[in-house]
């Protein structure tokens, strides 16, 4: 997941904060992610048509995945920015950047509850970001007012009341009650997904295309996402009252070994993907 607005730091139940662990261990859990999301976002940015020489923004980048995929979309005379708040996750961005070679990709530091870019951008993206936003119609008409005529406004956020396992597993539900619930407690929606549609309206943007797609794995790293998360999230579980050390930990302890078998699927959320295009004539 992205994490380019709220602050990442502490704050108090029903504030907005990022609740997810960021830094290297974060880092590493998008990697995975960004791998497992993959052939649903490359299935939309292809509906989305990035073309070369296009200017592009990605807004909370998180470990930079999507934001390489449009720069190479956009080719060499385009020119692709990344924007997130996680200083260690951007350094590693920018390095991987460099070995890859790609000359037209930058990352810089914003906040997204500040960020305003008016006419700036061909496609102005994001994924997984407005779920975390106690004001994500706010955002949405920022990243509108970017697009430049013609352009394109995407995103891409999830529904986790549509997570499944089977057979089931403890520590399975643990994670579906959980993570939700301490979204909610700092702002968040973890129904933002099946919202986007209507939040295009309130943010005075033309109804969106929308689809829709939903994982389940047997085996493979996507797998272990849920154990990820709990993982990353357990400061913020803790901090919150939602759940003790000892059932993180039970938690943990009961879906690791269901993860690693073969006989199990883990269904993760439904993945909806919005866009709009402004049209050529707009001023």
């Amino acid at each position: 997941m992205s994490s380019g607005g709220p602050d990442p730091g502490g704050s108090g139940p029903g504030e907005e904060r990022y609740v997810i662990r960021g830094g290297h261990e974060g880092y590493r859990r998008l990697k995975v992610l960004a791998r497992a999301a993959w052939p649903g976002t490359a299935e939309f940015l292809d509906r989305v048509g990035v073309h070369p020489g296009m200017r592009c923004i990605d807004i909370g980048c998180g470990s930079g995945d999507v934001t390489f995929e449009l720069a190479r979309m956009a080719g060499p005379d385009g020119r692709v920015t990344g924007i997130d708040m996680d200083e260690v996750k951007l350094a590693l961005a920018r390095d991987e950047a460099a070995e890859r070679g790609m000359a037209n990709v930058e990352f810089r530091s914003a906040n997204v509850n500040e960020w305003d870019e008016p006419g700036a951008f061909d496609v102005v993206y994001s994924r997984l970001l407005l779920q975390h936003l106690r004001q994500p119609v706010d955002l949405l008409r920022r990243m509108w007012a970017a697009v430049r005529p013609g352009g394109t406004i995407a995103v891409e956020d999830a529904d986790f009341d549509a997570l499944f396992c089977h057979p089931p597993n403890d520590g399975f539900a643990f994670w579906a009650r959980a993570y939700p619930e301490t979204l909610r407690r700092h702002g968040g929606d973890p129904t933002m997904g099946r919202k986007l549609f209507t939040c295009f309206l309130e943010a005075g943007i033309p109804p969106p295309e929308l689809t829709l797609t939903q994982r389940v794995d047997r085996v493979g790293e996507a797998k272990t996402l849920p154990l990820l998360t709990i993982e990353a999230t357990a400061e913020s579980i803790l901090a919150d009252g939602i759940a003790t050390e000892e059932a993180i930990r039970t938690a943990r302890v009961s879906f690791a070994p269901f993860a690693q078998d073969p006989t199990t699927l883990v269904g993760g959320p439904r993945m909806f993907h919005a866009f709009s295009r402004r049209d050529q004539s707009a001023g």
